[in-house]
C-alpha cells in the first residue's frame, strides 16, 4: 500500500468506510477493537482518507505511470497552483488532526467517515450520482492488488 499504509490497514478503513455509509454501529465497534499495535480507528480513517483523495486528485490532473519526470514536475506544480487541490489537502490534513484526537469515538468515526466518502464522490464525474458502494468496491480492489 502507499502513503504508509499497509493492506491490512487500507481493508480495515474501507470496511468502516462501508460500516458508516450503512450506518452500521456493530460493524463499526468490531472494527474499532483493536490490538496495541492498531491505530484508533477514526485516525485510521482519516489517513486513509488522505490516501485516497491524494489518488484521485492525482487521476483527475492526469497522473499516469507513464509519465517522465518533467511531466511529472509539471502535473506537482498544476495540483500546488490549483484551489481545489489545497481546499482538499487541508480537509485531508484537518481530518487527520482530529482523527488523531478521536480515539476510538464511533460518533466521530461516522462524521470523519462521512466527510471522506463525500471528498471521494466529489471528485466523480457526477457526485449526486455515484454509488458509494461500488466506489468503496474499487478502492478495496485497488488496496489488495497493490499487496506484495
Amino acid at each position: 500500500m502507499t502513503d504508509g499504509l499497509m493492506v491490512d490497514e487500507a481493508l480495515r478503513a474501507l470496511a468502516a468506510l462501508e460500516a458508516a455509509w450503512k450506518d452500521d454501529d456493530e460493524a463499526l465497534a468490531a472494527l474499532a477493537a483493536r490490538g496495541p499495535a492498531e491505530q484508533p480507528l477514526a485516525a485510521l480513517v482519516a489517513r486513509y482518507g488522505e490516501h485516497a483523495v491524494d489518488t484521485l486528485m492525482a487521476l483527475a490532473f492526469g497522473l499516469r505511470s507513464s509519465m517522465t519526470d518533467e511531466e511529472l514536475a509539471e502535473l506537482t506544480d498544476a495540483v500546488s497552483s490549483n484551489i481545489g487541490a489545497r481546499m482538499s489537502a487541508l480537509l485531508t490534513r484537518t481530518l487527520c488532526a482530529w482523527g488523531e484526537t478521536a480515539g476510538d469515538d464511533l460518533a466521530v468515526v461516522k462524521v470523519i467517515a462521512h466527510a471522506v466518502i463525500d471528498a471521494m464522490r466529489a471528485v466523480t464525474e457526477e457526485p449526486s450520482k455515484t454509488d458509494v458502494l461500488p466506489l468503496l468496491a474499487t478502492f478495496r480492489t485497488y488496496a489488495l492488488s497493490a499487496s506484495p
